[in-house]
């Protein structure tokens, strides 16, 4: 592009001092009158490896006031040397006046005894017309007309800057004209230069090339269109139009390939020069062109569609601001910050990992409807610093610092926009979470005191975020809680029927207890053995009385016998033996125990007087007594089978302990009494 800030040099010798232009990483041009004929001078450059001695390579004489300078060692760092283009030279092949030139150099009148030297960066028009007789191009300069109070040029010093004209270097400043209230300067014409066989062939020898030389005339200076997507662009604002509508074609053409700075691609260098053209600085932004060229179109680091973003940015500020094709407004940035943050696709979360990838809120701060957004991405960036350093020293657990650590910086930077809907949500976001109370939450209370100002962007997202995994954290602490104090009971419950069952069982088994059992099922047999014996006069008393008394006399021997199967079972059940003798309803219990849906008991004793009576009439006294023998050992079998009464007792004995079993540990077992 030229002139590029980092290429100017302060040429200086004893007594006398200078400007320069670096045209290799050790070439330097200057004047030829700065040197005199001293073979060697001091060569510095802005921002390099400081002040280096130099050998006068090639030295001008009259009016070709120029000489080339080269040192031993580079004079610029590395990466910047790396960064360093040829020099692209010019000839003027017409007379028409040529607006735009510029250079830059060390004059005098920028010295000053406190910071010393520094750079003047000068436009000025070009009149091809004037200084012919002395071959000597004439600049006028534009709006600078500095006086030194001593009466000395206020340009001495800036002899040896280079002039460039539309990226193109036209010539060495050499001196500045009396009489013209300083507002005039001369410089030698490229011309004068390359029409020199011992220049060119010194520049070869030092340069490695020769010099590239482009014809520069009024048609060449005449803006071209750009072509893009099918449309020719004359104006800033018809490429932004269509950069908005196709900007994967743009990024595609300009900035997906864009070679090196030798040899670059067509379509960066068609753009590069179409942007050259506009360079007029009474109505074009110059300086903002050269630095949207030379600090972001042209860094390495810098994304192609970020440099899209770039390019829109300076081609129409005060139109649409535009990201990938899609518009760009205040409330898409919140939604993408509140929104996007937790999606996994869409446009809201490609926004969002956007901005986090850093550079996007800086670019889109050159709209003028997000004017706003400067400097949010340096607040933001120092936020998220803050909020790191508090997230991590409150001990977050795993779910709440994997959020941290990546979907918590959007609300940071929603809380930082200058935009009310993004607060509004905000502020709505909190309404919809109910923190924990104070020392519930351990790791919860640390954030909040480390955090600062509850209105602050970090206080913000601890009481939305953070109180959500807050109040889910405290509510499995209240059901823990809950469970440990149910085991609690459960346990203190089932020590409780313990002990119950201990005095249960200690009760049951004493002698007295057993004493009283064997009488209850001496009275609750014997009455049976009472109630039978009206069952053989009520079957046979009134047809054969006889037949009544003698089967009336084996009928107790059926009791008898239960009796001797069920007093053991009962003594050894203590006082767990309860038969009903107070509860006439259940004299009469259904099924005969032992005996699968067995007969009733009264059923049971009628069926055998009616079969001993038969046996007594029809064979005698002998079958019938060896049938009520048979019949006795089946119901001392049946009897000792028989737990339907001890185990109602039981079962009446431990109903109190009945809800108490139902909460007994898991793997227990209830030891049955008796066995």
């Amino acid at each position: 592009m030229g002139p590029e800030h980092s290429r100017v040099a302060a040429v200086q010798i004893t007594g006398s001092r200078g400007s320069g232009y670096l045209l290799t990483p050790r070439l330097v041009l200057t004047a030829a009158h700065v040197v005199k004929d001293e073979r060697r001078a001091r060569v510095a450059v802005v921002g390099g490896t400081g002040s280096h001695g130099a050998e006068v390579a090639w030295r001008g004489e009259g009016a070709c006031d120029a000489a080339l300078l080269v040192s031993g060692q580079d004079l610029v760092r590395p990466e910047t040397a790396g960064r360093l283009s040829p020099v692209h030279w010019a000839r003027l092949t017409d007379d028409s006046p040529l607006g735009g030139c510029q250079a830059m150099g060390f004059p005098r009148a920028q010295q000053n005894r406190t910071r010393g030297v520094d750079i003047e960066h000068i436009e000025c028009a070009l009149r091809p017309g004037s200084g012919i007789v002395r071959n000597r191009y004439v600049l006028d300069v534009k709006d600078v007309s500095p006086e030194l109070a001593s009466g000395d040029s206020p340009w001495e010093g800036m002899s040896g800057a280079a002039l460039f004209a539309h990226g193109l270097l036209l010539g060495v400043v050499a001196e500045a004209p009396r009489n013209w209230r300083h507002q005039r300067l001369e410089a030698v014409k490229s011309r004068t230069l390359l029409d020199d066989a011992a220049f060119v062939d010194a520049f070869t020898r030092h340069a490695g090339t020769a010099p590239l030389v482009t014809g520069l005339s009024s048609a060449t200076r005449a803006r071209k269109p750009l072509a893009l997507a099918g449309s020719l662009h004359s104006a800033p604002r018809d490429l932004a139009a269509t950069v908005r509508t196709h900007w994967a074609a743009a990024r595609q053409q300009f900035f997906d390939r864009m070679g090196t700075p030798s040899e670059p691609t067509d379509g960066w260098r068609d753009l590069l020069a179409w942007l050259q053209r506009f360079d007029d600085p009474f109505t074009d932004d110059v300086e903002g062109r050269r630095t949207l060229i030379d600090r972001w179109l042209t860094h390495p680091d810098v994304t192609p569609d970020l440099k899209v973003l770039r390019l829109l940015g300076w081609l129409d500020p005060d139109g649409e601001a535009a990201w990938k094709g899609t518009r760009v407004t205040m409330e898409s940035l919140a939604t993408a910050c509140l929104q996007g943050r937790l999606d996994t696709e869409g446009p809201a979360a490609g926004i969002y990992r956007d901005l986090c990838a850093g550079g996007l809120l800086d670019a889109l701060a050159a709209f003028t409807d997000l004017r706003g957004l400067g400097g949010t991405q340096e607040a933001w960036d120092d936020t998220w610093q803050a909020w790191q350093e508090v997230a991590g020293a409150a001990g977050l657990p795993d779910a709440a610092r994997e959020w941290a650590g990546d979907g918590a910086r959007g609300l940071l930077l929603a809380a930082l926009l200058p935009d009310p809907l993004a607060g509004e949500r905000i502020r709505t976001a909190l309404g919809r979470v109910m923190p924990p109370a104070p020392g519930r939450v351990g790791w919860y209370d640390r954030l909040c005191a480390q955090g600062g100002d509850p209105d602050s962007p970090v206080g913000l997202l601890v009481r939305s975020d953070f109180a959500a995994f807050a109040a889910a954290d405290a509510q499995q602490l209240a059901q823990q809680a809950a469970r440990e104090a149910e085991a609690r009971a459960v346990a203190a419950a089932h020590a409780e029927y313990e002990r119950q069952w201990i005095v249960y069982e200690a009760a049951r088994c004493t002698p007295a207890a057993r004493l009283g059992a064997a009488a209850r099922v001496t009275l609750w047999l014997g009455a049976w053995g009472v109630v039978t014996v009206p069952a053989a006069w009520l079957v046979w008393g009134w047809t054969w009385p006889s037949m009544a008394a003698t089967v009336s006399w084996h009928l107790p021997g059926l009791t008898l016998a239960a009796y001797a199967a069920r007093l053991p079972k009962a003594v050894r059940l203590g006082a767990a033996y309860q038969p009903p003798l107070r509860s006439p309803r259940r004299w009469l219990p259904a099924g005969l125990a032992g005996i699968r849906g067995g007969l009733p008991k009264p059923a049971f004793v009628f069926g055998a007087v009616l079969v001993a009576g038969v046996l007594l009439h029809d064979v005698g006294l002998p079958l019938t007594t060896l049938f009520f023998v048979c019949l006795s050992i089946v119901v001392f079998r049946y009897a000792g089978r028989d737990e339907g009464e001890a185990s109602s007792a039981l079962r009446g004995w431990d109903d109190e302990h009945r809800a108490l079993a139902g909460v007994r540990p898991a793997g227990s077992r209830r030891r049955r009494p008796g066995g």
